[in-house]
């Protein structure tokens, strides 16, 4: 695998043609991969409704099933098979994985059932959405990395756009199965197709070198470049405390999970004493659009925030885009039926804002803090945080609501948690750049 060397400015140069459409083809391959982080929450509702009606908690562990296997493929399968098979088999064999996952969902009936498809969910997108495209990213950008990666996980607002019009629309008619179903195809084709038609592995293969590396400076053999091994970020405290910061953002972050099912609580669009699937179709309709709204923020912040770690800095970015969200976090408890319909959009586009850190800001400080020597296979394992911090938080937000009986109180503890992750994270990167640079 061939790397790239990191900058911390704009690119040198604009974007060429090549460049260009490895970002298109990585972003389109991400619109298939946000099913699994953000469209299955559009299901919850309703799976729920009928199957989990007042035991949240139970159903949503099949979420940390998903997330544990998304850890444990990279940490475990990852590294052996990425070498064997290369970035584009491996994307191929996620996504079947990913559509068979998502088969086994929609003939679920227990919760077993449920946490045997999360999964195999899992294990396919580990394998592939996870670590493919910032590896891709990596082989072929030095500057303006920051920005390459924000439009590539711009596809997964593009996917939660779609995914927020196609479930509930479908679900409210033909039922959540059959919407499961038709997502599963969706998902297949898009990432396949785009990984066939546009995407090359190492601009080598072209006979180019990465956007912005100085040929004169050095080789582009990974070995060549300033960075930690893996052995010795392994040993690295400034690594784990940003690791471990990435795992308590994955753990507020888990909060997405359950959004829908606290607007629905709350009823914010409906009476309460409709179920979900007999509501009148102004009052889905209007669910819908906040939802959309959200997703429309991701599609618009990740391109963004990429755009300002290389024009700001990380540190002012992830105060911004976090302090945004915790905005959101502090008004949901006062978002109640009747509620300025303005405000409430506004609150879908902050909460956008901050849950765009989440895909945009983990492989960045990773690589800050550890350098590109050794950076595909350190990715392989501290790539796995924001996912580890989901699985936790998952069943913790729902824990919340079946002990207290609401989302609140974690509402109240979320903007506390965000703004020290933002400032530890960037303090160990920092500390992490400097320690490998000292190094001879």
């Amino acid at each position: 695998m061939v790397t790239s060397t990191p900058t911390q400015g704009s690119p040198s140069q604009g974007f060429g043609r090549w460049h260009w459409r490895i970002m298109l083809g990585a972003c389109l391959v991400m619109i298939g991969g946000s099913i699994v982080l953000s469209g299955m929450s559009f299901f919850h509702p309703y799976i729920i409704q009928e199957l989990f009606p007042g035991n949240n908690g139970v159903f949503l562990w099949y979420y940390t099933f998903t997330l544990v296997s998304i850890v444990l493929s990279m940490m475990l399968l990852g590294k052996g098979l990425y070498p064997r098979l290369g970035a584009k088999r491996m994307m191929y064999l996620g996504v079947g994985l990913v559509a068979l996952g998502m088969v086994l969902f929609s003939f679920g009936s227990q919760a077993w059932h449920f946490y045997l498809a999360g999964t195999v969910l899992g294990i396919g997108y580990g394998l592939s959405f996870q670590l493919v495209p910032i590896i891709w990213v990596n082989n072929w950008f030095v500057s303006g990395k920051g920005t390459a990666i924000g439009i590539v996980m711009g596809g997964t607002g593009v996917g939660g756009m779609l995914w927020s019009l196609l479930v509930p629309m479908i679900s409210s008619g033909a039922g959540w199965r059959s919407a499961m179903l038709l997502v599963a195809v969706v998902v297949c084709v898009i990432p396949v197709l785009s990984t066939w038609l546009l995407m090359r592995n190492t601009p080598q293969e072209l006979g180019l070198l990465p956007h912005g590396f100085d040929p004169s400076a050095a080789s582009p053999d990974p070995a060549s470049q300033p960075g930690l091994l893996y052995r010795q970020a392994l040993r690295s405290p400034w690594l784990w405390l940003v690791y471990a910061m990435i795992i308590v953002l994955g753990m507020v972050h888990a909060g997405s999970q359950v959004l829908a099912i606290y607007l629905q609580d709350v009823s914010v669009y409906s009476d309460p004493g409709l179920p979900l699937k007999a509501q009148p179709a102004d009052e889905t309709a209007f669910f819908s659009m906040l939802m959309i709204s959200w997703t429309l923020g991701l599609l618009a912040f990740k391109p963004l925030l990429g755009w300002l770690n290389d024009r700001i800095g990380m540190l002012a970015t992830m105060l911004l885009s976090l302090g945004m969200q915790a905005l959101t976090f502090l008004y949901l408890p006062h978002m109640v039926y009747g509620s300025s319909t303005m405000l409430m959009f506004v609150a879908m586009m902050f909460m956008a804002a901050g849950m765009s850190n989440g895909t945009v800001q983990p492989p960045l400080l990773v690589a800050g803090a550890v350098g590109q020597r050794d950076f595909g296979k350190i990715w392989s394992f501290f790539g796995t945080g924001y996912f580890i911090g989901m699985a936790v938080g998952t069943p913790i937000w729902g824990l919340v609501r079946d002990i207290s009986g609401s989302f609140v109180p974690a509402f109240y503890a979320s903007p506390v948690l965000l703004m020290l992750v933002a400032v530890l994270s960037w303090w160990g990167m920092k500390q992490g750049q400097a320690s490998y640079r000292q190094q001879p």
